[in-house]
């Protein structure tokens, strides 16, 4: 059974602008993504990938790339049926990241979960997802996602402070008029979704400005992503990117400014046991 940040998102997403929104993107989204993509290229190139969340097929060819044993999926049908017409021999299916069954352990040496994907779901959905990302990766195999930074600037949005276009623009009053003809939709979604807020230590589930504020998603500080990554059983000291330079940055840096981060994860070589892994969680 689907619960209200499911429905909602997923709503959000069928709606036929959405759909013509990420058909439309192609390449990488940014900075951090072209840096994360060249550190892991050397690694993984050959290897069997995994991708979660594939949208309309925005990183099929930047990860076909890399390796001919490609699997995609996505927990939208018509998603999945517009990458499937868009890259017909690729292998594009039906499937919800928070449940891998259908693939066996060690299968991947990379999987991947672009464009802040792992935001859409809940706290505990969010951990299954790191969990079977986990159990489906090969011994020292990447997890490589973005998530939005909850010291960022995308967390501090609200409707009334959105930015609008500087006045050098050649489009400024049509942008404009614009946002001001769509205020009443995103103040009533941004009203309606703040209700649903969640905060945790290091994490909340709160609404986000993309798509009008009808999108609840997850922010999280990197301290507690690194620890959230240790309990499911990766290695210590993941490579954390942020999203604007690409440059390299830890839990102690002034993150005000950073919207996000590319997070890339292993799994250790050799696993440690289920009482190790309880601790980590504990700390």
């Amino acid at each position: 059974m689907l619960n209200p940040q499911d429905t909602m998102n997923r709503s959000t997403w069928s709606l036929a602008e959405s759909h013509d929104w990420l058909r439309s993107l192609e390449g990488f989204t940014d900075a951090g993504e072209v840096a994360a993509y060249g550190r892991l290229a050397p690694r993984v190139r050959g290897l069997p990938i995994l991708e979660l969340g594939v949208g309309a097929g925005r990183a099929v060819p930047l990860l076909r790339n890399l390796s001919t044993d490609y699997v995609g999926i996505d927990y939208l049908a018509p998603m999945v049926e517009s990458t499937r017409q868009r890259y017909p021999d690729a292998d594009i299916r039906l499937g919800d990241a928070r449940d891998l069954s259908a693939f066996a352990a060690d299968r991947f040496g990379l999987v991947v979960f672009s464009f802040m994907g792992i935001d859409a779901v809940d706290r505990e959905g969010r951990a299954r997802i790191l969990s079977e990302a986990h159990r489906v990766l090969r011994p020292g195999g990447h997890f490589w996602f973005s998530t939005l930074n909850l010291s960022g600037p995308h967390a501090r949005e609200r409707p009334w402070n959105y930015a609008l276009p500087g006045p050098a623009q050649n489009r400024f009053a049509i942008e404009t008029l614009r946002w001001l003809w769509r205020y009443p939709r995103r103040y009533l979604a941004y009203a309606r979704n703040r209700r649903r807020r969640v905060r945790g230590e290091g994490w909340e589930v709160a609404p986000f400005s993309a798509h009008d504020f009808a999108l609840l998603v997850h922010y999280t500080t990197l301290g507690r992503q690194v620890l959230d990554l240790l309990a499911a059983g990766f290695e210590p000291a993941p490579l954390l990117l942020e999203n604007a330079h690409g440059e390299t940055v830890h839990p102690t840096d002034d993150l005000g400014q950073v919207e996000a981060f590319n997070v890339i994860a292993r799994k250790p070589e050799a696993q440690p046991s289920s009482s190790a892994r309880g601790a980590a969680a504990a700390t």
